[in-house]
């Protein structure tokens, strides 16, 4: 059962109950969650920073619903991600530019190494790490589902879209107990931000018979073109979801050069999406061996760079 209702009155989402994930016999639930935010290579205009980065907007995002985020370097070794795995309490696959590098980048090798250890690890012992791909994210998974590169060009740039539900919406996690008023205004009132060059149409998903053994097609939207393409996707037995919108944009954005919304409905639509993933983390029981671990891998330790001037959806991190 979804732990979130929400008032239509404020727009405010109202915790009535908690996840509860029961494993070896007991109940459980992690008021502390930790999630790790992948980062990936750094765009020519802007490498002169860091070799890698990662937009401010996605650890906000998850901030915002009460967890806090530890950043997933690139091109490290194995035992680097197996121990960030046995450490933390899920991962959000951010968006980005890397198209046709998507699978051979530091980011898609990295994002494998996740889907794997989960996939295996919920197989072997009952784990839960869920995993949540947000546009670039959600193309990595799906690719990852399907074994090999499923996506179409299809173009949705700066646009807001509304989500079409596929039947048996109801009976998904993602949306099972999602309040009537947050379900009418996705379909109805174009609140999703898109800005993405690839796109999984529902034929591929379809003809793709490990994508559907994997992930159950939870709605499509239509690009400004009349195009259709998957729009969110979650595993029919793993924890794995997948938006091919931007909910992060709409609270933590403002450039002047989007067509993003920022109305208290498309704020109240986003936080439903943020708070859904964070309960979802709130099931897994992994952790860092001591606190100093903890502090030590915190986003904590790094500042953001300004990139407004730079003509830039987010301010960003940097590594090297």
């Amino acid at each position: 059962m979804n732990n979130l209702a929400f008032s239509p009155l404020f727009a405010f989402p109202v915790l009535y109950a908690v996840y509860v994930y029961v494993g070896s016999g007991s109940a459980f639930v992690n008021n502390r969650p930790i999630i790790g935010v992948m980062t990936q290579e750094s765009p020519s205009d802007v490498s002169q920073f860091g070799s890698t980065y990662l937009p401010a907007t996605y650890v906000k995002f998850v901030e915002a619903s009460g967890a806090r985020v530890v950043p997933i370097l690139v091109n490290q070794s194995d035992i680097y991600y197996e121990n960030m795995f046995h450490s933390l309490n899920g991962l959000l696959l951010p968006g980005g530019g890397l198209d046709e590098k998507l699978m051979t980048s530091g980011y898609g090798r990295a994002g494998k190494m996740f889907y794997d250890l989960a996939t295996k690890n919920f197989d072997k012992y009952g784990d839960v790490f869920p995993i949540w791909g947000t546009c670039q994210g959600f193309e990595l998974l799906s690719c990852l589902a399907a074994g090999e590169d499923i996506l179409t060009p299809l173009e949705a740039d700066n646009e807001n879209l509304n989500i079409e539900m596929c039947p048996g919406y109801r009976n998904s996690r993602i949306f099972g107990d999602a309040a009537d008023w947050i379900l009418e205004a996705l379909q109805n009132d174009a609140l999703t931000f898109n800005y993405h060059s690839f796109s999984v149409t529902p034929q591929d998903f379809n003809n793709a018979k490990s994508m559907k053994s994997t992930y159950k097609m939870v709605s499509i939207s239509k690009n400004d073109d009349g195009r259709e393409f998957v729009s969110v996707i979650e595993g029919n037995v793993y924890p794995l979801f997948g938006v091919q919108f931007h909910p992060e944009k709409p609270i933590f954005a403002w450039s002047p050069n989007t067509k993003v919304k920022h109305d208290a409905l498309s704020v109240a639509v986003s936080r439903y999406f943020g708070d859904f993933f964070v309960s979802e983390a709130r099931k897994s029981n992994h952790s860092f061996k001591s606190l100093e671990e903890e502090t030590a891998a915190s986003i904590y330790n790094y500042n953001t760079v300004n990139l407004k001037g730079l003509d830039k959806l987010d301010d960003a991190y940097f590594f090297n």
